[in-house]
């Protein structure tokens, strides 16, 4: 699955990244579209909204650059067209600690843990998601993508860098990894969740809903999502996936002031995940939670 382009307003499915946005009017026209579409050809409607949802953000705060220095680069084969950027820094027989950073985002925005993570004595490993950042687009063009690529991404480079002592990852890069993880595509001690991603199926919902589809459309654009991504919505859950007691001690680390996904979301992963620890922060919101001091330290000292 992946996550909407546009998940605090999606009734601007017009926009373009860094175009004029819609005035009033055009954006009322569009939504009685959407609305009209919904009940009269349902199964267009339902394969338009997949297409938006799963079209990537391209706001600054994804694009931040937290890298100290540049780090040795590589390119990793996911399959015979597709190619993945990476970028680490430390010592190559240091432990591993993958940074996996979150929908429309890339590898330097989750960079901020590498300074600590080398004076530890780690080696910190970060890498762009297909059609993210310096990486290949994938199978669906670029400026579009899935929480399925983004599962690929991270077990092809696990295959070729190998196990690791932890893993921060950030957003929908944290359902990513517990999904690695479980599929024995990724072997990690333990595991740094920064803002995890929601429900996926609840919010896909909530944006078929701001669309005004009619419940049938909204299931015809969830499969139609879950058929763009080869994942159903329930992989990405991560509750459920903690609850099963087969995923490494993590520290969950989420702002009460992050309006892209509920504070509400760590606290009932936190209850359901066996080991698991709550770090609740205040005034970071989703992306600057990621260059926080507290966060940074407290990331760091859980990867040992």
């Amino acid at each position: 699955m992946a996550a909407p382009s546009t998940p605090s307003s999606p009734d601007r499915p017009g926009r373009q990244p860094g175009g004029n946005q819609p005035n009033a009017l055009m954006k009322s026209l569009i939504k009685a579209g959407f609305i009209g579409g919904g009940y009269l050809t349902p199964r267009l409607a339902a394969k338009t909204g997949a297409a938006l949802w799963c079209r990537l953000p391209r706001n600054q705060a994804r694009r931040k650059d937290n890298r100290p220095h540049p780090g040795e680069m590589a390119r990793i084969a996911v399959d015979d067209t597709h190619h993945l950027t990476v970028e680490s820094w430390g010592p190559a027989d240091a432990p591993v600690v993958y940074l996996v950073h979150g929908w429309g985002g890339w590898r330097g925005q989750v960079a901020s843990f590498v300074p600590p993570l080398v004076e530890a004595g780690l080696r910190a490993v970060a890498f762009d998601c297909l059609s993210h950042g310096d990486s290949d687009p994938g199978e669906h063009g670029a400026g579009y993508s899935s929480g399925g690529e983004m599962i690929r991404s991270l077990k092809a480079v696990a295959a070729i860098v190998g196990p690791a002592r932890g893993v921060i990852a950030h957003s929908l890069g944290c359902g990513a990894t517990a999904r690695s993880i479980l599929e024995s595509g990724l072997s990690a001690e333990r595991l740094a969740f920064i803002a995890p991603n929601p429900d996926m199926g609840a919010i896909a919902a909530d944006f078929g809903r701001s669309l005004g589809f009619p419940p049938r459309t909204i299931r015809l654009m969830i499969h139609a999502m879950e058929r763009w991504a080869h994942r159903t919505v329930a992989d990405f859950d991560i509750a459920a996936m903690g609850a099963t007691g087969a995923l490494p001690p993590a520290l969950v680390v989420h702002d009460r002031a992050d309006k892209e996904v509920p504070f509400a979301t760590a606290t009932d992963i936190e209850a359901r995940w066996p080991g698991s620890r709550l770090m609740p922060t205040q005034g970071y919101g989703h992306h600057r939670i990621l260059i926080a001091p507290e966060v940074i330290r407290a990331a760091t000292a859980h990867m040992g």
